[in-house]
């Protein structure tokens, strides 16, 4: 057989021709089974397992997806900085905010973040300085997602609730501790300062206008001949500011002023009893020179000059001749100009200050009364706003006609409205009872007096019944 001839014509069954169409007849029946049949096509590739590590790092993030709630609350992670400056736009559609400061932390637990910010109010561009700011701090609430660790804001505090945002003043200290006391001096740093000293008077227990008139008075001179004014940094507060309705000694100076900008503002303060323990270690033996002076009527420019390390003003026992002040009266009046920028409001009462405006914000009128009932109530239906808030200032006043008009004018607002402020579970209570080594402070009538009156005096319009 010949093995190069084709297949299908091998075997001498058919003959050429039905070999031809035989083969055509195979190649058309291949061809209709072939299109009839469905084509699938199937490609597999291969994937490896992942890597071990890779599992375990799955199976750690399935097993302990949770946030760590007692790790503490980080206030300067910039998405909670976004979160609180979007959260305070959103809350107060009315403020146009200028910039904000950095959040910090709130008071602990490690729950909440203070923030400050420069904003003016839509009540605001319409005055006279529609680009003036005012600034606020307030603190924010912040929870955390106990799976994932997102940041949201509960809830934004009230006006000024937020002190660790403030920036404070410079030589500011903590009102809710007392300020540490100086180290001991050397004999070499205590000769190398020169004293001022006021030595009895009649200025005790007098009322606090007297007070801080000889106060001021005694400050101007040590001012004047630049030396340092030795002062009882505790006072006699007199018995119309008491309840009892008795003086009252002991009372602290920094519980109604600022010390700490007192300082500041004359050549030098040292405490009375520090004071003296000091001379007595260093200058009663006569090691140094000391100056006295019996009459105030011998003006500073007379002794101006004194290389004594301490200079003693001596007061009598007479009064009115034994006042403080008297030293600023007569020729003295020349030269010593009391420094009335040297007081200001304690922290203390500030905050107290701070938290009853908020409560009328934007913007509130006052009044002051000192007259009758019916000039009060004149008065008051006469500038009444029925669409703003008023305070209303002044001690002694009518109390029946004063929630009468209250009664009648929602907005109308006055002192004891706020006393939540100062009770015995409020933060004042709790910093000024810290500040006085853990006695209670009572909110007395001077406090009350200087409260009523910086209030009085934020109002945007001021009204005054007079007698």
């Amino acid at each position: 057989m010949d093995p190069s001839r084709p297949l299908l014509g091998r075997g001498g069954f058919l003959p050429s021709s039905a070999h031809a169409v035989a083969a055509i007849a195979l190649i058309a029946f291949l061809l209709l089974t072939l299109l009839r049949l469905p084509l699938s096509v199937s490609i597999s590739i291969y994937t490896p397992p992942p890597p071990l590590a890779d599992q375990h790092q799955d199976q750690e993030q399935d097993e302990s997806s949770s946030c760590d709630l007692s790790s503490p609350l980080d206030c300067a992670d910039p998405r909670l900085f976004h979160l609180m400056m979007r959260s305070a736009i959103d809350a107060f559609p009315a403020v146009h905010f200028a910039r904000f400061g950095r959040p910090v932390p709130g008071d602990l637990p490690s729950t909440s973040c203070d923030m400050a910010w420069r904003a003016r109010s839509n009540s605001s561009a319409s005055t006279a300085s529609p680009t003036a700011t005012t600034k606020d701090y307030r603190r924010f609430a912040i929870a955390r997602d106990p799976r994932t660790c997102t940041y949201s804001v509960v809830s934004i505090g009230d006006y000024h609730s937020g002190p660790n945002a403030r920036k404070p003043r410079p030589g500011a200290t903590n009102a809710t501790t007392a300020a540490p006391p100086p180290p001991p001096l050397s004999r070499s740093q205590f000769a190398a300062a020169a004293y001022l000293s006021y030595h009895g008077g009649g200025d005790r227990c007098k009322p606090m206008p007297h007070y801080m008139r000889s106060l001021l008075c005694a400050l101007a001179e040590a001012r004047f001949l630049n030396r340092t004014l030795v002062l009882d940094l505790t006072l006699c507060l007199a018995a119309s500011y008491t309840a009892a309705g008795m003086p009252e000694e002991g009372k602290r100076l920094a519980f109604y002023i600022d010390v700490d900008h007192l300082r500041s503002s004359v050549a030098g303060i040292v405490e009375e009893r520090r004071f003296w323990e000091d001379w007595d270690r260093w200058g009663a033996q006569g090691q140094l020179g000391l100056r006295l002076i019996e009459d105030t009527r011998v003006a500073p420019t007379k002794f101006s000059k004194a290389k004594d390390t301490l200079v003693v003003r001596k007061f009598g026992d007479v009064e009115p001749g034994n006042y403080w002040y008297r030293v600023c009266e007569g020729e003295a009046e020349r030269v010593l100009s009391p420094p009335r920028r040297a007081i200001r409001l304690a922290p203390s009462l500030t905050s107290i200050v701070d938290a009853i405006i908020s409560s009328m914000q934007p913007e509130f009128d006052s009044i002051r009364a000192d007259g009758n009932a019916e000039d009060l109530r004149r008065k008051i239906e006469e500038s009444v706003d029925v669409g703003r808030q008023v305070y209303l200032a002044g001690e002694g006043m009518n109390m029946f006609l004063v929630e009468a008009l209250k009664a009648k004018y929602s907005n109308l607002h006055y002192l004891d409205d706020f006393q939540g402020l100062w009770r015995k579970d409020s933060k004042w209570f709790v910093e000024m009872k810290r500040l006085n080594g853990g006695v209670p402070v009572e909110f007395d009538g001077y406090m009350r007096e200087l409260v009523d009156r910086e209030v009085f005096l934020k109002g945007k319009k001021m009204v005054e019944v007079h007698r």
